[in-house]
């Protein structure tokens, strides 16, 4: 099959996909659905994605991937935190404008499907470069930054997606969470 079939494959999927969560959430991706919508025949569909969570996931790398093309991932900021703080802010108020999309997206991540995992990895790779970006030469200890970070980022999403934080909240939570740990690697010794 060549390349071109290949990526038509998977975008017809996971625009079906995408409308799909945005319309009515993660219950309302069902895999007959993502067939009428995309064209595609389920066998074609299965030999690509291995679940409806691993075509959720797909579907989040694919948002993140088109956030990290944007200017939002590269905000004008006078020190490493406004410029990280930026990032949070804008991919909160993206999540924030699609909340059925964001919570199916988030939902998914939780499953256990191999192709779910290797998405998710690569989602938290496109984040930790952006704030790496961010951080510039400013911060020593970026690595462990932008891990505790991540764990924060995704805890709150976590908790907005299953309904005990608002969106606002989250926002607050992690900007919060990444002030102070700015803090702390500012006032860690160089090595």
């Amino acid at each position: 099959m060549s390349v071109a079939r290949e990526q038509d494959i998977r975008r017809r999927a996971i625009d079906a996909t995408r409308d799909l969560a945005a319309a009515g959430g993660y219950d309302s991706v069902q895999m007959r659905d993502v067939v009428r919508l995309s064209r595609l025949s389920s066998a074609t569909i299965y030999r690509h994605f291995s679940s409806k969570d691993h075509l959720l996931a797909a579907t989040h790398l694919e948002w993140i991937g088109a956030l990290e093309r944007s200017d939002a991932a590269r905000p004008d900021g006078t020190d490493a935190a406004e410029r990280v703080c930026a990032i949070l802010h804008n991919t909160c108020r993206t999540m924030a404008r699609h909340p059925r999309l964001t919570a199916a997206l988030i939902h998914a991540l939780g499953s256990s499907d191999p192709g779910v995992g290797d998405c998710h990895r690569e989602i938290n790779r496109i984040m930790n470069d952006m704030f790496r970006t961010a951080l510039g030469d400013e911060i020593t200890g970026a690595d462990e930054f932008v891990h505790l970070l991540g764990i924060a980022w995704e805890g709150a999403l976590f908790s907005w997606a299953f309904g005990r934080m608002t969106m606002d909240d989250v926002e607050r939570t992690v900007t919060r969470s990444a002030r102070l740990l700015l803090l702390g690697t500012a006032a860690e010794p160089a090595p």
